[in-house]
C-alpha cells in the first residue's frame, strides 16, 4: 500500500487553501510588480511633469498672442480715422478747426481705446510735423522722443514690439511701436507708441509657479537678457552655457545634470513679443527622494502584506466556520422539517444569508401549511365573480322591466329615461377593456345628456358637432361623461334661464380636440386659478378637497396623460356668470 503524503494540498481546510493562494496569486506578484513599476515609471513621472507644464505655458501663451493681436488693432483705428490723419498732416485751415476736431474726435478715441484694452497702460503719438498744436498727454513732438533712434527709423506698415527693463526681476517694459502714414501712405506722420502694462505677462509667471528651486530668464530678440529670476547660483559660465544650449536647440524641455543636481530646463518663446523664457527648475529633491526611500518602502509593503494576510486568515476562518455551520443545519432539512437556524446570526453578508435561509424556512412552511385555505380563497373567489356577474344582469333586466310596464301605462318618457340608463349601465358595467373608440364614448354621452334633457325639460339646449373621424379613434372610458356631468350639474342646472351644452370635435395632423361649452354659472377667477394649477401639474390636486368641483376634471387629466402622453389634457377656460369651456387634446400618435 503507498503512504500517504505528509502534506496534501486537496486534504486543506479552505482557509489554508485561501492563504497559500493570496501569498501565491497576491502577495509574491504584487511585490515583484512594484519594484517592476517603479523602475519603470520613474522616468515617465519626469516626463508627464514636463509635458504638463509645456500645455499649461503654451495655453498662457496663446492667450498672450490673443491679447497682442488686440493691442495692435489699435494702430488701426488711429491709421483709418481721417480725422487723426488731417490732424497729423496739419491739414486745417485755422486753430480752432484743428482743435475743435482734436477735441471731438480724437482725444474721445484714445479714451475709448483706453477703456476697452485694460493691458494698455498709456499711449502716445509722436509728431513728425514740427508746427502743429500738441496735445498733452495724447501727442508730443518726435523730438521728444528718448527711446532710440532706430524706432524712429520704422518703415511704414511695420510694427515693433520692444521690450525694456526697469531694473526689477519681473517687471518689464512692454512698448508697441508703429508708424502712422498719410492717406496714400507716401510719408510717415506719426509714431504710435502703446505702452503695456505688467498684467500681460503676469499669467506666463504665475503658470510658471517660481519657488526656491527654479531660475528664470527672460531674453530679447537679440538673446539678451533683460529680467531674471535666480534662487539657485549659477556661474557666469554656467549661466550663459545654458542660455546658449536653450537658444540653439529645438527642444521644449530636457534633463541636465548641474552642479551634480538634476534639473529641468524648459524653453518657451512668446512669438509675438518676440521674447524667449528659460527656466530651469531643481527636480531631484522630489525624485530622488522616492528613489532614496524605494527599499523602506517596499519592506513598509511586504511588512503590510504579512500583516493584512493574518487578518485575512482571521476573517476568512471566522466566515468559513459560520458557512459550515449552516451547510450541517441545512442537511438536516426534509419535506416534512423544517427548522429555522438558531446560531448566531450578524449583519453580515453570512448573516443576511441565514436570515434569508430562515426567512425561506418560513415561507416553505406557510405554503405547506395553507394550502387548504388558498383552495377555500379560490373557491370562494369564483363566487364572488359569479355574482358580480348576476348582479349587473338583475340589474339590467329591472329596468327592462320598468321599461315595459312604463310602455304599457303609456309612460313613454319614463320608458325612455329607463332604457337610456339601461344603456349606460351596459357601457360602464359590462365593458371588459378599459378603452374604446371615440364613437362609442359619444354615444354613451348622447344618452347621458337625453337623460339630463328629460329632468330639466327645456333648461337644456345641446349642440353636437362632429368634424372629424371617431369610428376608429381609441380613447378610455369615461373621458367626457364626467366633463358633461360638471357642465350640466355644476353650470347650467343652477341658473334659471335656458343653458346651452356644446360639443364640438375636430382634430388636426398631430392632435385630435373636443371642447365642451356651457353657458352656466362659470367659474371665479381663485377658484379657476387652482384648477388650472392642479390640472397643469403646477399644484397638488389635494387643494381640490378644499372647494367643490373639479376632481372629476383632474382625475380624466391624469388618465389622458396616462393613456396619450405628455402635451395631452384638459384645458379650462370661465368666466363667472358667463360659462365654462373645457379642451381635451388627445395626441394621435399614441393610438396609431
Amino acid at each position: 500500500m503507498k503512504p500517504k503524503p505528509a502534506f496534501s494540498y486537496q486534504n486543506l481546510s479552505i482557509v489554508k487553501k485561501m492563504a497559500i493562494g493570496y501569498i501565491i496569486i497576491i502577495f509574491i506578484p504584487i511585490l515583484s510588480f512594484g519594484l517592476f513599476l517603479y523602475n519603470l515609471n520613474y522616468n515617465s513621472f519626469l516626463e508627464e511633469y514636463a509635458q504638463g507644464r509645456q500645455k499649461i505655458v503654451n495655453q498662457v501663451l496663446n492667450n498672450i498672442t490673443v491679447s497682442t493681436v488686440q493691442i495692435e488693432a489699435a494702430y488701426q483705428l488711429f491709421q483709418n480715422n481721417s480725422n487723426t490723419i488731417a490732424y497729423l498732416s496739419e491739414n486745417y485751415r485755422s486753430d480752432y478747426e484743428q482743435v475743435s476736431n482734436f477735441l471731438t474726435y480724437i482725444r474721445p478715441l484714445f479714451s475709448y481705446i483706453l477703456s476697452s484694452n485694460r493691458l494698455i497702460d498709456s499711449m502716445t503719438i509722436y509728431m513728425e510735423q514740427q508746427n502743429g498744436m500738441v496735445f498733452r498727454p495724447e501727442m508730443a513732438k518726435m523730438e521728444e522722443f528718448k527711446l532710440g533712434e532706430s524706432i524712429k527709423k520704422l518703415p511704414l506698415g511695420v510694427g515693433k514690439w520692444i521690450t525694456f527693463n526697469t531694473g526689477s526681476d519681473q517687471d518689464i517694459n512692454l512698448h508697441f511701436f508703429h508708424k502712422i502714414g498719410n492717406r496714400n501712405f507716401e510719408q510717415d506722420i506719426g509714431l504710435l507708441d502703446i505702452k503695456v502694462t505688467a498684467n500681460l505677462i503676469k499669467p506666463l509667471f504665475e503658470s510658471l509657479n517660481l519657488n526656491n528651486r527654479s531660475n528664470l530668464y527672460v531674453l530679447d530678440h537679440d538673446n539678451q537678457i533683460i529680467s531674471y529670476t535666480e534662487k539657485i547660483p549659477l556661474s557666469e559660465d554656467s549661466q550663459k552655457a545654458l542660455l546658449a544650449d536653450a537658444s540653439q536647440t529645438n527642444a521644449k524641455y530636457a534633463y541636465q545634470t548641474i552642479n551634480g543636481n538634476k534639473v529641468l530646463i524648459e524653453s518657451f518663446y512668446a512669438d509675438s513679443l518676440k521674447l524667449h523664457f528659460v527656466m530651469m527648475e531643481q527636480v531631484d529633491d522630489v525624485f530622488i527622494g522616492i528613489k532614496k526611500n524605494k527599499y523602506v518602502l517596499v519592506l513598509i509593503v511586504a511588512l503590510l502584506l504579512l500583516l493584512l494576510s493574518g487578518i485575512y486568515y482571521l476573517i476568512a476562518s471566522s466566515i468559513t466556520k459560520r458557512i459550515l455551520k449552516l451547510s450541517k443545519h441545512m442537511r438536516q432539512v426534509d419535506e416534512n422539517y423544517f427548522p429555522l437556524y438558531r446560531g448566531e446570526i450578524n449583519k453580515d453578508e453570512v448573516g443576511h444569508l441565514t436570515s434569508s435561509y430562515n426567512a425561506m424556512i418560513r415561507r416553505m412552511d406557510e405554503l405547506v401549511n395553507t394550502v387548504h385555505r388558498s383552495e377555500m380563497l379560490r373557491k370562494e373567489s369564483a363566487y364572488l365573480m359569479m355574482q358580480a356577474q348576476i348582479k349587473p344582469h338583475f340589474l339590467y333586466n329591472t329596468l327592462e322591466s320598468i321599461r315595459m310596464i312604463a310602455e304599457t301605462n303609456d309612460d313613454p318618457e319614463a320608458a325612455e329615461m329607463s332604457y337610456t340608463l339601461g344603456k349606460l349601465f351596459r357601457y360602464s358595467l359590462s365593458g371588459a377593456k378599459s378603452e374604446t373608440s371615440l364613437r362609442e364614448e359619444v354615444d354613451n354621452v348622447k344618452d347621458y345628456i337625453k337623460i339630463q334633457q328629460i329632468r330639466l325639460v327645456d333648461r337644456l339646449q345641446v349642440s353636437l358637432d362632429i368634424e372629424a373621424a371617431i369610428d376608429d379613434f381609441l380613447c378610455p372610458h369615461y373621458i367626457l361623461q364626467p366633463i358633461i356631468e360638471n357642465s350640466i350639474v355644476h353650470g347650467i342646472a343652477n341658473v334659471r334661464k335656458q343653458g346651452t351644452l356644446s360639443i364640438r370635435i375636430w382634430d388636426d395632423v398631430t392632435f385630435m380636440y373636443i371642447a365642451v361649452s356651457d353657458s352656466g354659472t362659470g367659474i371665479g377667477e381663485e377658484r379657476l386659478a387652482l384648477i388650472q394649477g392642479v390640472l397643469n401639474g403646477k399644484l397638488d390636486g389635494k387643494l381640490l378637497h378644499k372647494g367643490e368641483g373639479g376632481l372629476g376634471i383632474m382625475n380624466v387629466n391624469e388618465r389622458l396623460k396616462m393613456f396619450y402622453g405628455e402635451g395631452s389634457g384638459i384645458h379650462m377656460e370661465s368666466k363667472l356668470n358667463e360659462g365654462t369651456t373645457c379642451l381635451l387634446k388627445l395626441a394621435k400618435e399614441a393610438v396609431q
